[in-house]
């Protein structure tokens, strides 16, 4: 219990982190380039993993279930989180990002039969709050601010696949493979390959070692301890890319941020005490 808590933390420390390193690595090219280059980079540092572990055998289902759950977890999911970065400040798109436990928590009900608890609807009002408290660019609330809140819908649809996929398939494979499905749909799909030595530092070399940490630290604490206790504890991300951003890329941090922040992360604590 103690070791998945941890290793959830970790991802919530790579995802805040990341929401920065990303920002800066798509300066230059599009979403979709930069999304190509970080995860053909992890699937390269993933790589000797996989060659010294070996993947574990795959059936109809499984491969089904995974191509799933990359689609709407680093395709879709990623690319609509990035288009977020590219577009507003981390401390704007990483509150609205990190909403996905709520939708974990709704979805865990209809396809799993958990209770909706009074724990949830708090967390649901306390996030629904933290999204109205977010300053508006341009006193209006834009279509282009709303990808953030898509991209974690998209990345809960994923979430709820972990528990089952995480039964038959080590972190190492199933964080590989998915990465390898979203490179090879991604290379499908650019036609203009954009890249810089900016791109390669921050979305190449950095942004792949971060999502190679985050994803195995976040697929790992799932097997332990299940992705309805995994995904409160790693959306604390936002205060941790707020804080970060502030720092290294001088945005702007309001006292509307700083509620939004603190509702987002008092919504998730209440959303992990929910009984298992």
């Amino acid at each position: 219990m103690i070791l998945g808590i941890v290793l959830a933390l970790l991802s919530a420390i790579c995802w805040g982190a990341g929401g920065v390193v990303f920002k800066l690595g798509l300066r230059n090219v599009s979403e979709y380039s930069g999304n190509l280059i970080r995860s053909s980079f992890a699937v390269l540092f993933l790589l000797p993993l996989v060659l010294m572990n070996g993947i574990e055998p795959l059936n109809l289902k499984l491969v089904l279930l995974l191509i799933f759950s990359t689609i709407f977890s680093f395709f879709i999911g990623d690319l609509l989180y990035f288009n977020a970065l590219r577009n507003s400040p981390v401390s704007y798109a990483l509150p609205l990002a990190s909403t996905y436990p709520v939708f974990v928590a709704v979805m865990d009900n209809l396809l799993y039969g958990y209770a909706v608890t009074a724990n949830v609807i708090a967390a649901s009002l306390l996030t629904l709050l933290a999204v109205i408290a977010l300053p508006k660019e341009g006193g209006k609330f834009t279509l282009k601010s709303l990808t953030a809140l898509f991209a974690s819908l998209s990345w809960a649809i994923s979430i709820v696949t972990l528990d089952y996929l995480t039964d038959h398939l080590s972190p190492v494979t199933l964080a590989f493979l998915r990465l390898l499905l979203n490179s090879a749909m991604l290379y499908a799909m650019v036609r203009r390959f954009e890249v810089d030595r900016n791109t390669l530092v921050y979305m190449g070399l950095l942004g792949g070692l971060i999502s190679v940490t985050g994803i195995l630290s976040f697929v790992t604490s799932v097997s332990l301890i299940g992705s309805n206790m995994v995904s409160p504890i790693s959306a604390t991300s936002p205060v941790i890319g707020a804080m970060v951003g502030k720092v290294f890329l001088k945005e702007k941090l309001t006292l509307r941020h700083g509620i939004a922040m603190a509702l987002v992360f008092t919504s998730v604590i209440v959303l992990s005490l929910q009984p298992r």
